[in-house]
C-alpha cells in the first residue's frame, strides 16, 4: 500500500470513530440536555422538553396520543413536560402535539420505589416514532400520535409495530 493510501486509510478509520462516538453520545441523556442549551442559547428554535416516565416493571411500546378531546392535559414541572404512561403504556392527552419546527429535548425514565431511573437511548428506547392525523370531516382537528419501544433491542425486534390511533373528535363531540 502506498503511503497516499495509508493516509486515506488513517483519515476514513479516524472519522468513522468520530462518527461513531458523536452518535453514542447525542444519544445519551446528558449530551442531549447539552445540545438542547446550546441550541437555545445560540438562538434556534426549542420546544419545551419533555420526561417520559414509564411504571417500574414496563416492557414494550408505549404510545402518546396528542389533541384527544376530553383528555387530561399534560402537566409541566421544573420547566418540563411530564408525559406519565399508565401500565398499559397507552397515554391519551388534551394537550396540542410538540410544534416539529424546534429542536426538542427528551429524556426517558422508569419510575421506582426509589425514584425516577434514566433509560438509555442505546440499550433501552428503540423505534422511537411520530404520526400525524389529518380528517376529512368538518369541525374536526389534527392529532398526533408518537411512541417508542421500551426494552432490550431482541424484544424490540420480535414485536410489531403499533397501529392504534385516536382519531380526532369534532370540537362539538
Amino acid at each position: 500500500m502506498t503511503s497516499i493510501g495509508r493516509v486515506f486509510a488513517a483519515i476514513v478509520a479516524a472519522l468513522l470513530v468520530v462518527g461513531a462516538v458523536v452518535f453514542f453520545l447525542i444519544r445519551s441523556p446528558l449530551a442531549s440536555e447539552g445540545v438542547y442549551r446550546v441550541a437555545t442559547a445560540v438562538g434556534l428554535d426549542a420546544a419545551t422538553p419533555e420526561r417520559h416516565v414509564v411504571p417500574v416493571d414496563f416492557r414494550g411500546w408505549v404510545v402518546v396520543h396528542y389533541g384527544v378531546w376530553g383528555a387530561p392535559p399534560l402537566r409541566e414541572e421544573d420547566g418540563a413536560v411530564i408525559l406519565e404512561y399508565p401500565a398499559d403504556g397507552r397515554l391519551d392527552t388534551s394537550t396540542p402535539a410538540p410544534d416539529a419546527q424546534g429542536f426538542i429535548q427528551r429524556g426517558y425514565f422508569r419510575q421506582t420505589p426509589e425514584g425516577l431511573v434514566p433509560l438509555s437511548r442505546t440499550s433501552d428506547i428503540w423505534g422511537e416514532f411520530t404520526h400525524l392525523i389529518v380528517p376529512d370531516e368538518p369541525g374536526s382537528y389534527p392529532t398526533q400520535s408518537a411512541g417508542f419501544f421500551v426494552g432490550t433491542m431482541t424484544e424490540f425486534r420480535a414485536t410489531q409495530w403499533p397501529t392504534e390511533h385516536r382519531l380526532p373528535a369534532s370540537a362539538g363531540d
